[in-house]
């Protein structure tokens, strides 16, 4: 607890939080009270005794929010069966290896997967990170050797055995299904814990090496005064973007040579060729219809996004820009009036940080542009299918799907994440020709070259 606090307290004030020694102390002796399992509760402890003003409030929020982001409960996938965690024991088939599960369910990292045990975990791993060096990388190359030194720290490695010794394919017992997952999700969230550590510790970083490891980094793990570092990437890669892709059509503009015209124009100078004629085509551009969920942790790298969409506009003039949260609107309009500045601010403000409902924003895109989609449009969706167990309005996807050229889901989550708790990325992804993992940088500068090769 008190290395968590303490890691804590010292992002507060790389923010700009004033906080002193006092301070310090009741925090720790909040956070020892209520405990770290309630986020809630925790947050509102912290606040309590570290936030004195309205604006220090704003700075606590934002940086409780990217800190304590992994600390959050291991779910079971939505189709998978919750086993009984009470009893360890519990009986197998008669195609499982006994001795195998018994001795999986047994290691204490196994009890404490199966248990949910958030503040045992959150603490184990701390603790583990510190021993790691978590907190003396200099590279974001170091940060898988980290997570793996963590793991195996935790008890992974004799984990990991204990589970190859079961067949993987049998579904003899659903204690080991989930704890097949929730490991996959604790890796998941060390490997967040350990880039948060070093975005933490890594601000005397040279600004170029800063700036390459950005790229790759997490963006719901980046910290707020690296927001401009980022913010500048998007630009410079969108230039780029632009740039190149713009070369690519001043290239290819004039087509192929009209050999018949050719001839026929150079005909009165016995055959010596001063004027070249080419084939013209008319293409016509496709169109590009972007959705952007911006409830909650979502809607960071949803500005992002739409911060490229922004830069882009002049390589993709037919761009329709849609967020939502539960209502969906149409933010075309904002993004070519305003300063990119102003434009996504107004679209947080208004959107933003809402309770999801997928359901409802798909009757809203139903109703105001799924009849301008046809073969020549790519629909984007950028969101992580978390839909507060609302209904999905699955079969309006299925026709976006039906109509459209191309349709592109990305997911800021990672895979182990998907299908979990409230996500129903599996009921979309039918509906998709691509379904893409898409958390950073480098990512989204990917995925939107390839866009373009399509669309220049």
């Amino acid at each position: 607890m008190q290395k968590i606090l303490g890691d804590f307290i010292h992002a507060l004030r790389q923010a700009g939080l004033p906080i002193s020694s006092a301070e310090t102390l009741d925090a720790l002796q909040a956070a020892q009270l209520v405990g770290i399992d309630d986020a809630a509760l925790l947050r509102h402890s912290l606040a309590a005794t570290l936030s004195k003003s309205l604006v220090n409030q704003q700075i606590f929020e934002q940086t409780f929010e990217r800190f304590f982001a992994h600390l959050q409960p291991l779910e079971a996938d939505a189709q998978a069966p919750v086993p009984d965690t009470t009893n360890a024991s519990l009986t197998t088939r008669s195609d499982a290896n006994p001795q195998a599960t018994a001795a999986a369910l047994a290691s204490p990292l196994a009890q404490q997967l199966l248990g949910n045990d958030i503040s045992g975990l959150q603490m184990n791993i701390a603790t583990a990170a510190a021993g790691a060096g978590a907190q003396n990388m200099n590279a974001l190359t170091q940060i898988p050797m980290v997570t793996f030194r963590i793991m195996q720290t935790l008890g992974d490695g004799d984990l990991a055995q204990q589970l190859n010794a079961l067949d993987r394919g049998t579904d003899a017992n659903g204690d080991i299904q989930l704890l097949r997952q929730r490991r996959g999700q604790l890796q998941q969230q060390v490997r967040d814990y350990v880039e948060q550590q070093f975005t933490l510790y890594s601000s005397n970083q040279p600004d170029g090496l800063r700036l390459r490891n950005l790229q790759r980094t997490n963006l719901t793990s980046v910290d707020k005064r690296n927001h401009k570092l980022i913010e500048q990437l998007v630009r410079k890669s969108a230039k780029r973007l632009a740039s190149l892709h713009g070369r690519r059509r001043r290239v290819t503009k004039r087509g192929l040579l009209d050999v018949r015209r050719t001839i026929a124009a150079n005909a009165a100078f016995d055959g010596f060729l001063f004027h070249t004629k080419w084939k013209t085509t008319r293409i016509e551009r496709p169109k590009i219809m972007v959705i952007c969920d911006v409830s909650g942790s979502v809607s960071r790298v949803a500005r992002f996004l739409l911060l490229f969409l922004y830069c882009l506009q002049d390589v993709l003039p037919k761009v329709r820009s849609f967020v939502f949260s539960a209502d969906m609107a149409e933010v075309t309009d904002t993004l070519n009036r305003s300063g990119v500045e102003d434009s996504l601010s107004e679209i947080m403000v208004r959107y933003g940080n809402q309770p999801t409902d997928y359901g409802k924003a798909l009757k809203d895109f139903q109703a105001s542009a799924l009849n301008d989609i046809d073969q020549r449009t790519t629909v984007i969706m950028l969101g992580d299918a978390r839909n507060n167990n609302n209904q999905s309005q699955v079969r309006i996807w299925e026709e976006v799907y039906r109509r459209s050229q191309r349709v592109i889901w990305l997911n800021p989550e990672g895979k182990f994440s998907w299908n979990t708790g409230d996500s129903i990325i599996n009921e979309y992804a039918p509906y998709c020709s691509q379904v893409e993992t898409c958390n950073n940088v480098r990512d989204l500068n990917r995925i939107l070259s390839s866009l373009l090769k399509r669309t220049s």
